[in-house]
C-alpha cells in the first residue's frame, strides 16, 4: 500500500488510518475504470478489430523507428481480415445476455432468436458420442476439462433448426475434429425456464388445490387390475397423484404382498425402520401412537429424517371395527390462504422432529414451508410455488429456538402455527373418509396430511398395510409415462370419481352461480372474473 500512497497525497499513511486508506484506494481505481470505460469503446464484434497477430507486427515496426503505418496498408489488413472471417462469424459478440460478460470472450448468437449463449456452456452441453457414452448415457468429461479460452470456430444452423458447431481451442484430448451437434429443440429448452420445466414435465404437473367440498366431487378412483396391466391407466393414476395428491385404488387382492405389488409398479420401495412394508393395527405397548386405538392427529411420516418420503400407500385388509375413518387435509391450500406475514414466518423459522424410541435415534430441523424458487399464476396475481410442506406435531421435538430469540421469532412462529394449525384442521378443509377392504389409498406424503378417528379394536379388526415410495421414484415414473401419453386425455375424461353424485350437485351449483356472476357482468357492462374456486394452480 506504501507504494501507492507516496504517488497520492489522498492517501498517504499518516493522514488515513488503513480502512480509510483501503476505501480511497477502491474509489480511486473505481474512477479511473469508468474515465477508461467512458474513453474506449470495445469492438461488438471481431471483424471490426484488427486482425490477430496484426499488433506485434505494429509494435515491431514501431521500435525499429517506423512512425505509422499507411493508411494504405491497415485497409488491405481489415480487407484480408473481413476475407478471413468472412460473413458466416456474424453469429460472434461481445455482449452478454444478461449485461455481466466474461470480458475477452466472444459469445454465440445462434440464429434470429434473441439472446446468446457463453461458449463454455455449449461445449458443456455436446451430447456426441465422444461426449455422451452411448450405452450408459453418462457424461466422459467435466465441465473443469474445457479451457476458458474455448471459442466457436463456425456456427452453422440447419433448415429443420439443428445447429452444428466446430470448436477452437477445444478440450485437448477431444482432437481437432470435433463437432457439437445440437438439435432444435435443445434450444427451446435452454432458453427459458418455462422451456427447461417442459422437458422435465414439472410444468405438466398442475396442482388443484382442495377444500373438502373440492376433493369430495372430484376424488378418483382407479381399479387394481387397470393400475397393474395397462400403462395407460397408471399414468391417470400418476397424474391424480399430481394434481390432487390423493387416489384410491379399488378391488384391491387381500393380501399382505398388495402393498408392494402396487407400489412396485411405480418404483422402488422405500426400506425405513419400519420396514419395506409395515402393519397399521392396534397393539399393546406401540412404539408409535399409529399403532394404537387413538385419535392420530393431521400429520407428515418422517419428518425426522432429512428426506421424508414422497408418497404412502396404505391398504385396507380388515376394518370391522367402530370408528377409525381416515382423515386427510390438503396442506399446500391452508398455506396459500396465509398472510404473507405468516407465511414468510413458516417458511424461515425452523421447527425440530424427531424420534427417539425403540432403539432408534433420528432428529431433522426443516420450515413449515418449503418454496421451490419459481411462481404460480393466481386470480391474484403471482405466488411463489410450494414445493413442500413439513408438519407433523406427534412427532415435534423442542422448537430450536434458543434463549436471545424468545422475546422476537418464537412469538411470530407461535402465532403463524395455530394460523396454519386452524386451516389445516378446520371442518371446511378437512376430508374424512372411511377405507372400505379391499381399498388402497395412495397420497403425497410432501403435501396431503392424514389421520386417523378413535375406533374401538375389541368391537371387531382394523387392519392397513403399508408402503412408501420416494419422490424422486415417482417423479422418475411419471416423466417416463407423460413422455408417452401427454396430450391424449385430459384428467377427466373417462374418470371414476368416489362420489359421482357430489359431482354432478357441484357442477350443477357451479353452473348456477356462473349464470349469476354473467347475469350481473352484462348488467354492470364488466368483465366477470374467473372465480377462484375454478382455477387449477400450475
Amino acid at each position: 500500500m506504501e507504494g501507492l500512497c507516496r504517488g497520492t497525497r489522498l492517501l498517504a499513511p499518516a493522514r488515513l488510518s488503513s480502512k480509510q486508506a483501503n476505501k480511497s484506494i477502491r474509489n480511486y481505481s473505481l474512477s479511473l475504470c469508468n474515465q477508461n470505460r467512458h474513453q474506449q469503446t470495445r469492438p461488438t464484434t471481431r471483424p471490426t478489430a484488427l486482425p490477430r497477430g496484426s499488433r506485434q507486427p505494429a509494435a515491431r515496426l514501431q521500435h525499429q523507428g517506423i512512425a505509422s503505418i499507411s493508411a494504405s496498408h491497415l485497409s488491405q489488413q481489415l480487407n484480408d481480415s473481413k476475407l478471413r472471417h468472412h460473413d458466416d462469424k456474424a453469429w460472434r459478440t461481445m455482449e452478454s445476455p444478461d449485461g455481466n460478460p466474461d470480458m475477452n470472450l466472444e459469445y454465440v448468437k445462434i440464429g434470429d432468436t434473441p439472446g446468446r449463449f457463453h461458449p463454455v456452456f455449449l461445449r458443456d452441453s455436446c451430447t456426441c458420442p465422444k461426449c455422451i457414452d452411448p450405452s450408459s448415457t453418462q457424461k466422459q468429461f467435466q465441465t473443469s476439462d474445457i479451457p476458458a479460452t474455448i471459442r466457436a470456430d463456425s456456427v452453422k444452423v440447419q433448415k429443420n433448426g439443428d445447429v452444428t458447431i466446430t470448436w477452437e481451442n477445444d478440450i485437448p484430448a477431444f482432437g481437432p475434429d470435433h463437432i457439437s451437434n445440437f438439435p432444435a429443440k435443445f434450444f427451446e429448452i435452454v432458453g427459458t425456464v418455462k422451456g427447461k420445466l417442459k422437458d422435465r414435465s414439472f410444468n405438466s404437473r398442475k396442482s388443484r388445490l382442495w377444500d373438502s367440498s373440492r376433493i369430495s366431487q372430484e376424488l378418483q378412483f382407479v381399479n387394481f387390475d387397470d393400475y397393474m396391466t395397462d400403462d395407460k391407466h397408471l399414468y391417470r393414476a400418476l397424474k391424480n397423484l399430481n394434481v390432487y395428491g390423493l387416489l384410491l385404488l379399488r378391488n384391491v387382492p387381500e393380501s399382505e404382498a398388495s402393498v408392494a405389488q402396487i407400489a412396485g409398479r411405480i418404483g422402488t420401495i422405500r426400506d425405513t425402520f419400519y420396514g419395506r412394508t409395515w402393519d397399521v393395527k392396534s397393539v399393546p405397548k406401540a412404539k408409535n401412537v399409529a399403532y394404537t386405538h387413538q385419535f392420530l392427529g393431521l400429520h407428515m411420516d418422517l419428518q425426522y429424517m432429512s428426506d421424508p418420503p414422497g408418497f404412502q400407500l396404505l391398504h385396507c385388509l380388515k376394518n370391522t371395527c367402530k370408528g377409525g375413518a381416515s382423515l386427510f387435509s390438503d396442506s399446500f391450500f391452508a398455506a396459500d390462504h396465509l398472510s404473507e406475514r405468516d407465511a414468510t414466518t413458516l417458511s424461515t423459522i425452523n421447527l425440530a422432529y424427531h424420534y427417539r424410541n425403540a432403539g432408534e435415534h433420528y432428529y431433522y430441523e426443516r420450515p413449515v414451508i418449503e418454496y421451490s424458487g419459481h411462481h404460480v399464476q393466481t386470480t391474484h396475481g403471482k405466488k411463489p410455488a410450494i414445493k413442500f410442506v413439513n408438519y407433523s406435531p406427534p412427532f415435534q421435538a423442542t422448537i430450536p429456538i434458543t434463549k436471545p430469540n424468545q422475546g422476537f421469532a418464537f412469538p411470530k412462529l407461535a402465532r403463524a402455527l395455530r394460523i396454519f394449525a386452524e386451516r389445516v384442521e378446520s371442518p371446511r378443509n378437512l376430508y374424512e373418509y372411511r377405507l372400505k377392504e379391499g381399498e388402497c389409498v395412495m397420497f403425497n406424503n410432501r403435501r396431503v396430511l392424514h389421520g386417523r378417528r378413535e375406533f374401538e379394536p375389541g368391537n371387531g379388526e382394523r387392519w392397513l398395510k403399508g408402503t412408501y415410495i420416494d419422490t424422486d421414484v415417482f417423479n422418475s415414473k411419471w416423466r417416463i409415462l407423460h413422455e408417452q401419453f401427454k396430450g391424449q386425455e385430459l384428467i377427466s375424461e373417462g374418470a371414476k370419481y368416489v362420489h359421482p353424485g357430489l359431482l354432478e350437485k357441484g357442477l350443477e351449483e357451479r353452473d348456477r352461480k356462473r349464470a349469476e356472476r354473467e347475469a350481473e357482468g352484462k348488467m354492470v357492462g364488466n368483465a366477470v372474473n374467473t372465480p377462484e374456486e375454478d382455477v387449477t394452480r400450475v
